[in-house]
């Protein structure tokens, strides 16, 4: 007999369904966050290890940076000095701090404008307290950070870049770019990605394992360098068979260059700092219709009560020569460092007699003395020790023939065998066409010796209340000073 086979009811089994059939918006947002982290991950190991720098061989702004912060952690910076290059090539702050006494600082990078020196100065008084802000005027034009073109951008992306403090830059990087620009402000990585494509070189060099540089020792103080002679007679002639190349009828100025000049003289009324503006000349060849120009920029300036130091609209033809200028007919002309010198001594002066400021006189602080002792301008400026081998003073408080003498030095001239005599007269003469002659002693190897020496003018380290003469000398022992004199120049001696 068949069995009855009974049919199983068919049972429904939930279907089980995965977080990612319930939440796919979730998941892919994830994916989405997971590749973002990644990807800047990828852009932080980059930027760290510098694959993608360019070349910072000569990269001064970054250098600018890191010996302010380095500085600064052992010494207050008593005066500040903004701007783009044509402060950092017409100001010597060595020369600067050694005539004042102080600490003086250039933080500029090239073709920046004001609103950059604006933030620059922002994040300087997070680690510094200075008595003076000076405002380099070149920057103080017509522009407008959202239509930067590129070399503009380029610059402004050089100067981001070196600086250091994250929360000062978050808060300026609305100011300074459009938004489509913030990651490239931000990562070299992302602004240099086409070194792939466009200068292998670059990046090649970059993948090289580095050896480690040496931490640079040197006093630093923002200066850069970068032209040694003047101008030549091919550039010269243009002036006379073109005319000038800049016309200060053309300078324009808008609300945003008006706007950040009175962010800073806030910013530093707020925090009882002084300010004040700084025009560093051309050849006088150089700009025609200076008046229009000086006039547009006192509208902008009238409004701070602060005093300005226009070197350009008040040239000074007897100081200020071709020497003291680039080689160069383009528009963007620099100073020499001689004519660098000229105009520090000129700024130096007018802080002395213009600008009401209570600086502080660092001249007899140790630490001063250990940072500045040696350097550019400071024999010019102070005195050398007794304790210094290599550098000594022959001559102190020394007067007749009615020249008083306040020191007669020999100094070391670095990588030279000859060695510099310097003499500085207590004075308030006009002694610049004048030579002076000292009658010295000293030995050699054959024994005690008399001789007359002329030393020539310095021109380019000129402080009120005293000149100084300079000549160089072969090493020999200088004993003292017998007599002094001085005569004036026949006129084929006043050409320097």
């Amino acid at each position: 007999m068949k069995k009855k086979v009974e049919k199983k009811q068919k049972v429904d089994v939930p279907v089980r369904t995965s977080i990612l059939d319930k939440y796919p918006i979730l998941i892919i947002s994830l994916k989405a966050i997971f590749i973002v982290i990644v990807f800047f991950a990828a852009v932080m190991y980059s930027d760290g290890k510098g694959y993608f720098n360019p070349d910072e061989s000569n990269n001064h702004t970054k250098r600018k940076w890191d010996s302010f912060y380095k500085f600064s952690k052992k010494n207050n910076v008593d005066v500040v000095l903004v701007g783009n290059s044509h402060l950092y090539s017409g100001i010597n702050p060595k020369n600067l701090s050694n005539t004042l006494g102080v600490n003086a600082f250039i933080l500029a990078s090239p073709g920046t404008n004001i609103a950059d020196s604006y933030y620059c100065l922002e994040e300087a008084l997070k680690v510094s307290e200075p008595k003076l802000v000076i405002v380099e005027t070149y920057g103080i034009t017509a522009f407008n950070p959202y239509e930067a073109k590129e070399g503009a951008l380029t610059d402004q992306f050089k100067s981001f870049s070196a600086r250091k403090n994250v929360s000062s830059k978050l808060k300026a990087m609305p100011y300074l770019f459009k938004s489509d620009n913030y990651t490239y402000a931000w990562s070299n990585t992302i602004r240099n990605h086409d070194f792939i494509f466009n200068d292998t070189t670059q990046l090649k060099s970059n993948l090289k394992k580095k050896k480690k540089t040496k931490k640079d020792k040197k006093l630093y103080l923002g200066r850069f360098v970068r032209f040694q002679k003047g101008l030549r007679k091919d550039v010269l002639s243009k002036y006379d068979s073109l005319g000038s190349p800049v016309n200060g009828e053309d300078f324009k100025y808008n609300d945003y260059s008006k706007k950040y000049v009175n962010k800073i003289v806030d910013l530093c009324n707020e925090k009882g700092i002084e300010v004040m503006f700084l025009t560093l000349p051309m050849f006088h060849k150089h700009v025609k219709n200076n008046d229009a120009w000086t006039e547009k920029m006192k509208t902008i300036l009238s409004t701070t009560d602060k005093e300005w130091l226009d070197l350009q609209g008040n040239y000074d033809s007897t100081r200020f020569n071709e020497k003291s200028f680039e080689n160069t007919y383009k528009q963007n002309q620099h100073m020499t460092y001689s004519g660098s010198l000229i105009a520090t001594y000129k700024l130096a002066e007018f802080i002395k007699s213009k600008v009401p400021v209570e600086l502080p006189n660092r001249k007899k602080e140790s630490k001063w003395k250990a940072n500045f002792y040696g350097e550019e301008g400071y024999f010019e400026n102070n005195p050398v020790r007794k304790t210094d081998k290599k550098n000594k003073t022959v001559s102190e408080s020394f007067k007749t023939n009615n020249v008083l003498l306040r020191s007669v030095s020999v100094l070391e001239v670095k990588s030279k065998k000859n060695k510099i005599l310097q003499a500085i007269v207590d004075t308030t003469a006009d002694m610049s066409k004048c030579k002076l002659r000292l009658a010295l002693s000293f030995k050699d190897k054959t024994g005690m010796k008399m001789a007359n020496v002329d030393l020539k003018y310095d021109n380019l380290h000129e402080v009120k209340g005293q000149s100084v003469f300079k000549v160089m000398i072969s090493p020999v022992d200088v004993e003292g000073v017998r007599a002094v004199s001085y005569t004036h120049l026949r006129a084929h001696e006043t050409d320097s």
